[in-house]
């Protein structure tokens, strides 16, 4: 996947429809272009005005409740891209086309705007992603729910994509950043889940290589980190969807190298407990928690996840896909190692089963 392709599309289009002139509802693709002649021909807009999202003020009609949502617009050309509040536009130069709500006015109705996916696998594809698109030209975007975008890159094999969590908790995903910001990189992807389902997708735009400090983008939600005050992953980490899956793509991971020479079993204690790690030579790991008959990788293993070499040659760091992160110092021989887990609880290991 080519990387600046994905967040250049991304810094194009993040407050404008897809190139493909569609902007999806939770059940119907709108037409940019066919809304557009319709609104000309009521005489609601100029022709020279272009669609773009604004943020607004969103009112629920069943309770009267209100707050910050998007809306699409069409603007005069002046103010695209420059402007992303209704407020900031003059009435006379904005038309809005559709509300956050749809014509329902109500949460969750099917006019409601939901382009995230939509936009974020344009994205991908615009960086070379496969699979994500449609088979010929002219067909219906097909990847437009964050689920589908989960279930698409999660199925895909460790070479190309690694999930590094699933389904975690904020501040976990936080500490996963911190110790893989040397990993994780621009055009990773984000879905959010509540209740073992993804409802909201985004993708990341910039990665602090250092603190793990990282900004997203997605669509008729508006954010980016253009837009002001926005773009941080953790502000979509909301009671609606507070759990965060992190997909990364993994074709340009820091080489294991002669750390392959650590794959297989290791014998891991914190505390007064003892874990049974099984380290992959292609990246991947497991554990369990009952000593192992074999040599082979466990078949039912408690947890699994994805190892990296570190930032220094004795260094490597597991992920579990709980949302666990193991940072190790290894000894000078590599038969043994020292960490911490969640940069807490001290874990020491010994190659093999013991």
């Amino acid at each position: 996947m080519k990387r600046a392709d994905a967040v250049a599309y991304a810094k194009d289009r993040w407050y404008r429809p897809t190139d493909d002139d569609r902007v999806w509802a939770k059940s119907f693709a709108i037409n940019v272009v066919t809304l557009k002649a319709s609104l000309l021909a009521k005489k609601h807009i100029k022709s020279d005005w272009v669609p773009v999202f604004l943020r607004k003020q969103a009112t629920d009609v069943s309770t009267g409740a209100t707050g910050e949502a998007d809306g699409l617009y069409f603007v005069a050309p002046a103010h695209a891209g420059t402007k992303f509040f209704e407020a900031d536009i003059p009435a006379s130069d904005r038309f809005l086309a559709h509300d956050w709500y749809g014509t329902a006015g109500v949460p969750g109705s099917d006019g409601g705007l939901n382009d995230c996916t939509a936009y974020v696998s344009h994205c991908l594809v615009a960086g070379g992603a496969t699979y994500l698109g449609p088979s010929s030209p002219g067909q219906v975007w097909p990847t437009r729910g964050a689920q589908q975008l989960y279930n698409l890159l999660s199925e895909r094999p460790a070479t190309q994509v690694k999930r590094l969590t699933n389904m975690a908790g904020r501040t976990a995903v936080e500490l996963v950043f911190s110790a893989l910001a040397h990993v994780i990189k621009p055009g990773d992807v984000l879905t959010f889940a509540a209740g073992g389902r993804h409802g909201h997708a985004g993708m990341l735009v910039t990665v602090d290589s250092t603190t793990g400090d990282a900004r997203m983008t997605c669509h008729s939600t508006l954010d980016h980190p253009d837009l002001p005050g926005q773009g941080t992953w953790q502000i979509r980490t909301t009671t609606e969807h507070p759990f965060v899956s992190l997909l990364h793509f993994s074709h340009d991971d820091p080489a294991l190298g002669t750390l392959t020479a650590l794959a297989g079993w290791w014998t891991v204690t914190m505390g007064a407990s003892t874990y049974y790690y099984f380290l992959l030579a292609g990246g991947g790991c497991r554990w369990v928690s009952k000593k192992p008959a074999g040599a082979g990788a466990p078949g039912a293993p408690r947890g699994s996840g994805h190892w990296f070499a570190g930032t220094t040659a004795d260094r490597i760091v597991i992920v579990w896909e709980s949302g666990s992160v193991d940072e190790i110092t290894l000894a000078a021989d590599r038969k043994s190692f020292t960490g911490k887990e969640n940069r807490t609880a001290a874990i020491d290991g010994a190659v093999g089963v013991t």
